[in-house]
C-alpha cells in the first residue's frame, strides 16, 4: 500500500495547496487548503454552485472552482491535487460505485485535477465535530437534498449506518421512516444536524422538525425533543478539508485564515471591519464572492484560475519598427489555402485528447480512501493547443513586397480581415457545437392484464411462451432487539401468621399439620405442625396451643384476639380453638408482571421491524438487473430470548430475536420479455410498448419445491409510435418555442416538451442544434 504522506510537499516544497470538491445531490462547493504547522488551513472556500444533471456537473464544478481559485496569486502553482467530499448515496462498501466514479474520472480530465483520495461527507462532519467541540460525536446527521434524504445515525463518533429516503411530502414523516430502518431506533441521539447546499431551506426544516411530537412515531424511541442545529455551508468545505488533511499528516487543528495572500505569494493581517463579512475579513478577500473594493484587471487562464494583470504602457514606437512577419502576418503566402473548412474546425476540436496518470492506492485513515481515477491534461495546455491552431490561420495573409505599405496600413487593412475570420470561427461553433436533450412527454395508453407464471428457483431456463421463468432465491439474516412497558398485573404479599389454643371435649386426639381452621368471616388458616389434645370433660377440657398461617395473603387475616375458630370435620362441641392475640404479618400489593400478551405483541412488533430491516438490506445488496419480488418475502426468527418469563415481576420486557428473510428474484431482461410477450398481440396499432414502460404487481399463491406461483398483474403505458430521427430534422435550427409549438401539431399524443440546451447562448443565438445528430430525442410517459 503506497503511503499517502507521499503527496505532502517536502520541505523546499513547503506551502503546496490542495483542492477540496465536495458533490452533494443538486450542489457542487470548492476550498483550497494547505497543511502547516500541523494545522489544517482552509485558504479559500466557493459558493455553492448548483447542478441537475449529469452533463451539468463539470461545468459547475468549474464554476465553483473558479471562485475559489479568486485572488490566488498569480506566481504560486495552482493546486491540482484534490480530495473528494461525496455524500453516502455515491458509495458501496467502502468504494464509490461504478456510475459515480465515471463523473470523477470525467472531472479530472476536463479540469485536469489529480485525486488523491475521497471522504464521505456524514463521516468528515462527524471527525469536524469532535475536532471542534473535544468529544465523539453522538447525533443524527441529515442531508436534505430535493430528491432525497439521507440519514447517518453517530454513537460516540462511531457511524451506526445510513439511510437513504425519497422525499415526500412529510419531512417528519421521511425522517421517521429513515430513523426506523435502523437496529438502534429504539435508542436515537437526540441531536439533530442538518445541512444541505441552501440555508434558506433549512430553516424550514429546522423548524418543521422542532414541532414534531416524536411521542407518536411508535417505532422511535427518543429521550427528550431533540436539539436540531444547522451546519453552515462552509462548514461542510472545511470539513471534507481537515480530513484529507488528517488522512496525510499529523493534524492539530483546523484553522480558518484570516488572511490574504498577496502577489508575492505571502500572508498579510487584515485588519477587522464590521462593514465586511462576518466583521472580521473584507469581503472581497475570502474566495472573491463579494468585490468590496475593485480588484486589479483579471483575465482567466483556464480552469479555476484566477491570474492578475498589470496595466502596462505600450511604447508605440516600437510597434511601428515591427516587422509583418513578427506581427505574425504572411508575407507572399496564399491565406486561403490554410483556412480549413467548416467541418474540419469541428474534426479538429474532436482532436484534444487527455492522457491519464493513475494514482496507486493510498492508505485509510480518517474516512478519506483510495480513489481510483486518473487526471487529464491541464485545461491551460488544452485551450492553448486551441489558440495555437486558431492563430496559425492568421499567417496565411499574403502581402506583396514593396507594395508601399507601412506597418500601421498593414495593421489597418489586415484588421478587418482578422476580424472575418472570428467571425466565421463563431458561426462554425454556433452550427456546429451546440447539443439537445429534448424529453417529449407523451399521453400514454394503460393497458392491464393479468396472467400467472410459474418461477423455477432450482436452476434451469426459462419457458416464457410456457409462463415457466428461471428465478433464484436470496436470503439474509438480521438482528435486533425491543423493548415495551408491561401490562400485566400480580397481587404479591405476607401471609399473616398467629396462635390459637385448642380446648378438646373427650377422648385425646392428634391433629396433623396443614389442618384447616375456620376462622370468621370465612377466613381460613392452616396448623404450622401436628398436635396432639389431651383428653377433657365439658368441667375440665383437654388444651393445647399451636402456631397457625393464614392460607393467603392479604391483610385482612390479621385478626384481632379473642376471635373464634373451629376445626375442620370437627363439630364446636368436640373442639373450639380461640386466638388469645392478635394474628400479624398478613399484607397484599399489586406489581407490574409479564402477561402473555406482552410476550405475544413484542414478538410480533420486533419481527415487522426486523422483516423490514431485511427488504432494505437485500434492496440495497441486489443488482439493478435482478427484479426483487416482494410479495415473495418470507420472514422466520431463528432464536428469541425474552429478558423475563410470563408472571415475572418486571416493569419492561425486551426481546433479542435474529430472522432470516427468503425472497425469489428474477432477471430483469427475462421478465420483460415475458411481458413483451404476453402484451404483443394486445397493442393497439400506432403504438409502442417500451420496457422501460412496464411495471408488474405479484400475488403469491403457492409453492411446491422451489416452484412458485405467482398471480401477475402487468401494466404498460403505451407511447405513440414516432420517429425520432424525423422529429429531430424537423425541429433542427429552430427556437424552443417554435419547435414546441411543432411539436404539439405532429406528435400524436404530445403532452409538453423539455429542451435542454448546452452550451447556454445569448438571446436569438439560443436556438436547437442546426446537426441533427446533436439532437437526443427522448419520450416519456405523462402521468
Amino acid at each position: 500500500m503506497v503511503d499517502l504522506k507521499k503527496f505532502l510537499p517536502k520541505k523546499e516544497e513547503e506551502g503546496e495547496y490542495f483542492w477540496s470538491l465536495l458533490i452533494e445531490p443538486g450542489w457542487v462547493q470548492a476550498g483550497i487548503w494547505k497543511i502547516e504547522d500541523k494545522k489544517a488551513k482552509v485558504i479559500l472556500v466557493s459558493p455553492t454552485t448548483p447542478w441537475n444533471m449529469d452533463e451539468d456537473l463539470v461545468t459547475s464544478s468549474d464554476t465553483a472552482l473558479s471562485s475559489a481559485i479568486q485572488g490566488f496569486p498569480e506566481d504560486l502553482n495552482e493546486p491540482s491535487k484534490t480530495v473528494f467530499g461525496v455524500s453516502a448515496s455515491w458509495v458501496e462498501k467502502g468504494q464509490i460505485n461504478e456510475e459515480h466514479l465515471d463523473k470523477i474520472k470525467k472531472l479530472c480530465s476536463e479540469l485536469s485535477l489529480t485525486p488523491i483520495g475521497f471522504v464521505v461527507l456524514p463521516e468528515a462532519l462527524a471527525h469536524y465535530k469532535k475536532s471542534t467541540e473535544g468529544a465523539p460525536l453522538n447525533a443524527v446527521a441529515l442531508g436534505i437534498y430535493k430528491d432525497s434524504l439521507e440519514i447517518s445515525v453517530f454513537s460516540m463518533g462511531n457511524l451506526m449506518g445510513t439511510s437513504s429516503v425519497s422525499r415526500s411530502v412529510s419531512l417528519e414523516d421521511d425522517v421517521a421512516e429513515g430513523l426506523a430502518r435502523f437496529a438502534t431506533a429504539a435508542n436515537i441521539p437526540s441531536r439533530f444536524l442538518l445541512y444541505d447546499g441552501k440555508e434558506g431551506e433549512l430553516e424550514d426544516a429546522r423548524q418543521s422538525l422542532l414541532r414534531v411530537n416524536w411521542e407518536d412515531f411508535d417505532k422511535l424511541k427518543l429521550l427528550h425533543t431533540p436539539k436540531v442545529e444547522i451546519i453552515d455551508i462552509k462548514n461542510k468545505v472545511h470539513a471534507i478539508c481537515l480530513a484529507g488533511a488528517s488522512e496525510l499528516a499529523e493534524i492539530d487543528s483546523l484553522e480558518v485564515v484570516d488572511t490574504f495572500l498577496d502577489k508575492k505569494g505571502t500572508e498579510s493581517e487584515v485588519e477587522s471591519d464590521s462593514d465586511n463579512l462576518d466583521g472580521s475579513v473584507p469581503a472581497y478577500i475570502i474566495g472573491n464572492e463579494i468585490l468590496a473594493n475593485k480588484p486589479e484587471p483579471e483575465k482567466s487562464s483556464g480552469i479555476g484560475s484566477g491570474v492578475v494583470e498589470t496595466e502596462t504602457e505600450i511604447d508605440n514606437t516600437e510597434i511601428d519598427e515591427l516587422t509583418p512577419e513578427q506581427l505574425g502576418f504572411a508575407v507572399e503566402r496564399d491565406i486561403a489555402s490554410d483556412i480549413p473548412a467548416a467541418g474540419d474546425v469541428e474534426k479538429f476540436s474532436q482532436k484534444i485528447e487527455s492522457y491519464h496518470e493513475n494514482i496507486g492506492p493510498v492508505k485509510e485513515g480518517v474516512g478519506m480512501t483510495h480513489l481510483p481515477v486518473s487526471s487529464g491534461r491541464g485545461l491551460k495546455e488544452k485551450i492553448g493547443k486551441i489558440k495555437q491552431k486558431l492563430f496559425s490561420l492568421i499567417p496565411s495573409i499574403k502581402i506583396p513586397k514593396g507594395a508601399g505599405f507601412s506597418s500601421g496600413k498593414k495593421i489597418f487593412i489586415l484588421g478587418p480581415l482578422f476580424l472575418f475570420l472570428i467571425i466565421v470561427l463563431g458561426f462554425v461553433y454556433w452550427w456546429f457545437i451546440p447539443k439537445a436533450v429534448v424529453t417529449i412527454y407523451l399521453s400514454p395508453l394503460r393497458l392491464e392484464e393479468s396472467a400467472t407464471v410459474k418461477i423455477n428457483v432450482n436452476g434451469g431456463s426459462s419457458d416464457v411462451s410456457q409462463g415457466m421463468l428461471a428465478g433464484e432465491s436470496a436470503s439474509v439474516e438480521v438482528s435486533g432487539e425491543k423493548t415495551k412497558d408491561t401490562t400485566g398485573t400480580k397481587t404479591v404479599g405476607e401471609n399473616a401468621k398467629g396462635e390459637v389454643t385448642l380446648y378438646r371435649v373427650g377422648t385425646e386426639i392428634t391433629l396433623d399439620s396443614e389442618t384447616l381452621i375456620n376462622g370468621p368471616e370465612g377466613l381460613k388458616f392452616t396448623l404450622d405442625s401436628g398436635i396432639t389434645i389431651a383428653s377433657g370433660s365439658a368441667s375440665s377440657p383437654g388444651t393445647a396451643k399451636v402456631s397457625v398461617t393464614a392460607d393467603k395473603i392479604g391483610a385482612e387475616y390479621n385478626l384481632a384476639g379473642g376471635a373464634s375458630f373451629s376445626v375442620a370435620n370437627y363439630s364446636s362441641s368436640d373442639i373450639e380453638a380461640i386466638n388469645e392475640n392478635s394474628f400479624s404479618g398478613g399484607s397484599s400489593r399489586e406489581i407490574n408482571a409479564v402477561s402473555a400478551d406482552d410476550q405475544s405483541v413484542l414478538e410480533e412488533d420486533l419481527l415487522d421491524e426486523l422483516s423490514d430491516q431485511a427488504k432494505g438490506k437485500l434492496t440495497t445488496e441486489l443488482s439493478n438487473d435482478k427484479y426483487f419480488i416482494e410479495e415473495s418475502v418470507t420472514t422466520a426468527s431463528t432464536s428469541k430470548n425474552f429478558s423475563a418469563k410470563e408472571g415475572d415481576e418486571a416493569s419492561t420486557l425486551k426481546l433479542s430475536m435474529d430472522v432470516e428473510a427468503k425472497v425469489v428474484l428474477i432477471d430483469r431482461n427475462t421478465l420483460n420479455e415475458y411481458a413483451s410477450q404476453f402484451l404483443n398481440d394486445k397493442i393497439p396499432q400506432g403504438f409502442v410498448l417500451r420496457q422501460e414502460q412496464i411495471s408488474f404487481d405479484f400475488d403469491f399463491e403457492d409453492e411446491d419445491d422451489g416452484i412458485y406461483d405467482f398471480k401477475v398483474r402487468i401494466s404498460a403505458n403505451l407511447l405513440p409510435e414516432v420517429d425520432r430521427d424525423a422529429i429531430a430534422g424537423k425541429i433542427k435550427g429552430r427556437y424552443t418555442d417554435v419547435a414546441e409549438e411543432f411539436l404539439n401539431k405532429e406528435v400524436p399524443g404530445f403532452v409538453r416538451a423539455e429542451i435542454r440546451i448546452k452550451p447556454v447562448l445569448p438571446g436569438k443565438l439560443m436556438t436547437l442544434p442546426h446537426v441533427v445528430k446533436n439532437i437526443d430525442i427522448e419520450f416519456a410517459a405523462e402521468r
